[in-house]
């Protein structure tokens, strides 16, 4: 049993937040000690966790909640149909480090025409699976990052082979804000969105405050896209978008934790969705 302090620290879901999600979805219900204290069990640290990753992958903490309720960890999902490969060939590949089947499952994925739905019906669900596997220690922390890196080297890969919009195509300037480094998210939605013919600047990760300020003036974009992956990255998140609409910029927002950024647009949780979604609004304001 586990008390509150080090059931966050072996979460990693800061005290707050694990009151609220115990509260409001009845993720886990603690035991009492004799002086009130709260106790949590192994299972209930395996559901936080599970819920924490997927939150940070981009799932609502409804969502998340409900998913983990709902099903034990190790139990399959349907896989979707029309996939370019099984839900858990990336967890597979993680497992044996298999560097030639993940770049096959990748190429073989990218090479379908509709970028939107490989991104939302196959990539993130994938990498929830991947997630959900590091869980329950089927896959090493090694095995996971072996996998991000490929996915990033992929995607960049495919936002680079992409036509450059036209000149008078609409820009919008995409990336993290100060310490936010889970790229995976804002780079799937940067390239769905260039491949609707958008003006992408993809700034990247761990961009301060007064660059974002500063690449906002130069580049006066018709909108600028921010990622909020993880509840460390709200405080400077919430830095840059009250600095940005300061100067009535169109401002929107994306990421597990997007609805808590007052004074900017939320996106959704489906990048592809989103950025089709977004392409279709600028292209109407010309």
């Amino acid at each position: 049993m586990y008390t509150v302090g080090r059931t966050a620290q072996l979460t990693g879901v800061p005290r707050e937040t694990l009151r609220k999600w115990e509260q409001r979805y009845g993720v886990v219900s603690p035991v009492r000690t004799e002086g009130n204290y709260r106790l949590y069990d192994d299972e209930s640290v395996r559901r936080l966790s599970v819920m924490r990753h997927l939150v940070d992958s981009g799932w609502s903490p409804k969502e998340a909640a409900r998913r983990v309720l709902e099903a034990p960890a190790a139990a399959p999902a349907p896989e979707v149909d029309g996939a370019p490969a099984p839900l858990d060939e990336l967890a597979r590949c993680a497992e044996k480090f298999d560097l030639a089947r993940v770049e096959q499952v990748l190429d073989e994925a990218f090479s379908r025409s509709d970028l939107d739905v490989v991104v939302d019906e196959w990539l993130m669900p994938s990498l929830v699976r991947l997630g959900e596997a590091w869980q329950r220690g089927q896959v090493t922390v090694a095995g996971e990052h072996f996998i991000s890196a490929a996915v990033h080297r992929r995607l960049a890969h495919a936002f680079q082979e992409l036509p450059t919009a036209a000149p008078e195509a609409p820009r919008v300037a995409v990336g993290l804000a100060r310490g936010s480094r889970h790229e995976l998210g804002v780079l799937s939605f940067a390239t769905a969105l260039r491949s609707h013919g958008i003006g992408v600047t993809y700034i990247g990760s761990d961009l301060p405050l007064e660059a974002w300020v500063d690449m906002v003036r130069s580049l006066d974009p018709a909108a600028v896209v921010i990622g909020v992956p993880t509840v460390e990255d709200l405080p400077a998140v919430r830095e840059v978008v009250t600095a940005l609409t300061r100067r009535r910029s169109l401002v929107l927002v994306g990421g597990a934790h997007q609805d808590r950024i007052e004074g900017a647009e939320p996106l959704g949780h489906a990048p592809g969705a989103a950025a089709r979604s977004l392409a279709t609004r600028l292209a109407g304001k010309d």
